[in-house]
């Protein structure tokens, strides 16, 4: 320690002994880990309905003897498995993070010495020594104590440092309250001064470690998609598997043919089973995750990005999310003049060269302080070449900040005069006030002045000089004679892009709310730089405290700034929101955002400044902090959504005729229409473009204006689900009656079956295109859309000019050759039927 009446009144500490039976009875200083069995984690994934569809149909593909789609199917269910225990890990991977947050070494008094230990080994009742720049290694009160500030943002989400106060030693058994300034918390940081203080908890009983517990009991709401999707799923299935034994039943009984009633069965559970659908979810999650990771955010949950999409509410955590959690010189105030420090600012006059000075000299040399910091820039860049930068003069004396004087002085010796000691003081105004003795009538004046600018968010420290001898130098800072100087105005400011990004969230109707540590007065001052509305209530920590979640809930539509939040609170805060029925997005990058991060729907954490626990317990990180990615993302979120219902009811139109045909014999008698070969043609057909062509179309416009959807919106609304009924039916309506025309003009059921299939694959590939958009006819989205859909129509069209060209494969089609004009006649009629529901798209777009 560098106060050596300190180090030699040191408390003995524990023995050797002592701490080793201590460490026995409570343990290391570590936070605990669970871990979750790997074959329950694979069991928990399997049995989801989802991927229990896939494997069912990779099964089924095999038992029919096509391996290559088996194979592919296998392949897309070891990818989902591995990206879900992925995400199962995500808990036990947060609170490994937590772990780094504490520190390798701590400075314990052991034997009655300072001895170097490993951070796990401290022990409660241990006495800790801390210096500038370490990480507290426990929980404690301080029992001494030097100008000592500490970083607790990463708890608390305060962007300044908070001084500490010593208690005696004498004091130790008695009740500490939360709130005292005694207190330091595992994971903090001393940013001034130095310290002693003994350890009252470690390992999971720390704030930290509180923290970590809450973590594994969080359990993280399923996205309103994965939910709706995974009924959708249960509904077909079972759907398909009374149908289908109904038609292998019918069928038998009907015949006595029961391999063929059998294989009827098989391809008509191949029609009816949307094994696209998960496969579907998988590529446009996949593809999406590559589509963001270009505009700067890292993908975690694969669903989050279509989640986000739905967003309707906004936690933004302040200090570091919306700041550059970096204090700077914001202004300079003296002599009745301000002045603004900005990037404008090319020179500083030189009225304000002492009071620059003086905020120099009442500060270290290389400070690790983040407000020390903003004035040391402020002085180098400014001051530098002139007689007003003294870094080689010498410290003789420090005089600390104290609970009863919340200002600290230096006293330094010039090169040129060693008998004369030049001191700079700074510190909080009303401190500075008192050393320099103001009258009744310059308190109130400067009084106004600083609630004017604190009123605006500044944070505000008051300078003055004073010189002394170096011989008889007062003991106490306040026998000195001072000259007030003016004030610096401080502010961790916010990013550029924040405000147009605020901006473009309200046009998307998401609500932004901010979360923050800070005072009210910062809080309000940061909405009005972001572009909140000035009638936006605020609601502090203390007041959350005393509402019920029903009283929360009640005010909650007319409440965007919360300020003095700690940790639980912001988790009650995302509850509540969630239990409104909102689908709640949560940014943050500390420790202290964790918990919530964790139980939104969507957590967002920050890539560069976030601390490891929060990427962890987050689905999206933000590579490169940037928050104007956020509206990006959810834009692209809403773009996945809406891509992805085109592609359900794309699916849904085109299973219509094919469940259809393949009930028709049951009814007519007739032989199958369509064998297991034909549907898996048609799958060539559907499967590329029900994931690859649909997730390739452009944002349409609407998107960007639109409020969000809610948790309670359906993917597939009665009105969407109807339209895909009746355009599936549509063309069922069209088959049955070439069936029956051909039927009347004594055709071959072979050639039924040819002219039917052609009708049926011209239809699903105008499906494709009436499904591209909405509100726009196909031609206009066909030049933004990507190239995929060419590709399938050109192979489409060369499969089946090889398989009614070749005999061999004609006959096992169950085709037979047919005229161009019957050809035609069948496309025509296909692409007719589809097309006819761009008629009004046509008409509102003319």
């Amino acid at each position: 320690m560098s106060n050596p009446s300190a180090e030699k009144n040191l408390p003995r500490g524990h023995s050797s002994e002592e701490a080793a039976e201590k460490l026995k009875r409570f343990g290391r200083n570590e936070l605990s880990s669970q871990r979750e069995s790997f074959w329950k984690v694979i069991l928990s994934v399997v049995t989801e309905p989802m991927l229990s569809l896939l494997i069912l149909c990779g099964i089924l593909y095999a038992v029919l003897g096509n391996l290559e789609e088996a194979a592919m199917l296998s392949i897309a269910v070891i990818a989902v498995i591995s990206i879900t225990i992925y995400q199962n890990n995500k808990s036990k991977n947060a609170l490994a993070s937590l772990k780094e947050l504490a520190p390798l070494k701590a400075r314990a008094v052991r034997d009655g010495r300072i001895t170097i230990i490993p951070s796990g080994e401290v022990v409660p009742d241990d006495v800790i020594v801390l210096q500038e720049g370490d990480r507290v290694s426990a929980d404690g009160f301080l029992t001494f104590s030097l100008n000592l500030n500490v970083d607790e943002s990463l708890l608390t989400g305060e962007s300044v440092s908070i001084p500490k106060e010593s208690v005696f030693e004498s004091d130790e058994n008695m009740q500490i309250p939360a709130s005292s300034k005694s207190l330091v918390f595992a994971g903090s940081t001393v940013v001034a001064g130095e310290g002693v203080f003994r350890v009252t908890a470690t390992g999971d009983s720390t704030e930290i470690g509180k923290i970590g517990k809450e973590l594994k009991n969080i359990t993280q709401s399923e996205s309103p998609l994965q939910s709706e999707i995974k009924r959708f799923t249960i509904f077909f299935t079972m759907f398909a598997g009374i149908l289908c034994v109904f038609l292998i039943v019918g069928l038998g009984l009907r015949h006595g043919r029961w391999l063929e009633a059998i294989l009827a069965g098989l391809t008509f559970s191949m029609a009816v089973l949307p094994e696209e659908i998960p496969v579907v979810l998988s590529v446009f999650f996949s593809l999406g995750a590559w589509r963001i990771s270009k505009i700067g955010v890292l993908t975690k949950n694969l669903s989050a990005i279509e989640t986000l999409g739905a967003a309707t509410v906004l936690c933004v955590d302040k200090t570091g999310t919306l700041t550059e959690n970096n204090m700077k010189v914001r202004g300079l105030y003296c002599e009745g003049e301000h002045l603004e420090c900005n990037s404008k600012l090319s020179e500083i006059p030189e009225k304000f060269h002492s009071l620059l000075e003086f905020a120099l000299l009442a500060s270290k040399k290389d400070p690790y302080d983040p407000m020390e910091k903003a004035i040391r820039d402020l002085g180098i860049t400014f001051l530098s070449g002139t007689e007003h930068i003294h870094f080689d003069w010498e410290l003789k004396k420090e005089y600390p900040l104290s609970p009863k004087l919340m200002a600290l002085s230096y006293a330094w010796l010039s090169r040129e005069n060693d008998d004369v000691l030049f001191i700079g003081a700074k510190g909080a105004p009303e401190a500075i006030f008192d050393l320099c003795h103001f009258s009744e009538e310059l308190l109130n004046e400067w009084g106004n002045i600083v609630e004017r600018y604190s009123s605006q968010g500044f944070r505000i420290l008051g300078v003055a000089k004073s010189k002394s001898k170096t011989r008889g130098i007062p003991e106490d800072q306040h026998d000195l004679s001072f000259d007030f100087l003016g004030l610096i105005l401080l502010e961790d400011p916010i990013r550029e892009s924040v405000p147009a990004s605020v901006l473009e969230c309200k046009r998307a109707g998401i609500k932004v709310v901010m979360i923050t540590g800070d005072h009210a007065g910062t809080a309000k001052s940061i909405a009005d730089q972001i572009g909140f509305d000035r009638s936006e209530t605020v609601i502090s920590g203390d007041e959350l405290e005393t509402l019920s979640d029903d009283e929360l809930v009640s005010r909650l539509d007319h409440v965007r700034i919360f300020c003095r939040i700690r940790p639980h609170q912001k988790l009650k805060i995302i509850r509540c929101f969630q239990s409104k029925g909102e689908t709640v997005a949560m940014t943050g990058d500390g420790v202290n955002d964790t918990l919530a991060l964790h139980a939104a729907h969507i957590g967002i954490s920050m890539g560069k400044r976030g601390t490891d626990v929060a990427r962890e317990a987050s689905d999206l990180v933000l590579l490169d902090d940037n928050f104007s990615s956020i509206v990006k993302a959810v834009m692209l979120g809403r773009r996945i959504y809406e891509n992805i219902q085109k592609s359900v009811s794309y699916i849904i139109s085109v299973h219509i005729p094919i469940i259809g045909m393949s009930l028709l014999p049951v009814l007519t008698g007739d032989p199958l229409y369509f064998f297991p070969a034909h549907v898996l043609l048609l799958e060539l057909i559907i499967d590329p473009a029900c994931t690859l062509v649909f997730e390739g179309v452009d944002a349409e416009k609407h998107i960007y204006a639109s409020p969000p959807r809610r948790g309670k919106d359906s993917l597939m609304s009665f009105q969407n689900a109807s339209m895909s009924l009746l355009r599936g039916g549509l063309i069922l309506l069209v088959l049955i009656a070439l069936s029956f025309w051909g039927k009347h003009e004594n055709w071959t059921f072979e050639k039924i079956r040819s002219m039917a299939f052609l009708c049926l694959v011209s239809s699903n590939l105008g499906m494709i295109l009436i499904h591209l958009s909405k509100d726009v006819p196909f031609y206009r989205v066909l030049t933004r859309s990507n190239s995929i859909l060419y590709w399938i129509s050109g192979l489409t069209i060369l499969i089946l000019t090889f398989i009614f060209h070749v005999d061999l494969l004609t006959r096992l089609f169950g085709f037979v050759m047919i005229s161009w004009f019957d050809v035609f006649s069948s496309v025509a009629i296909g692409l007719a039927v589809s097309l006819l529901w761009e008629v009004k798209k046509i008409k509102d777009n003319s």
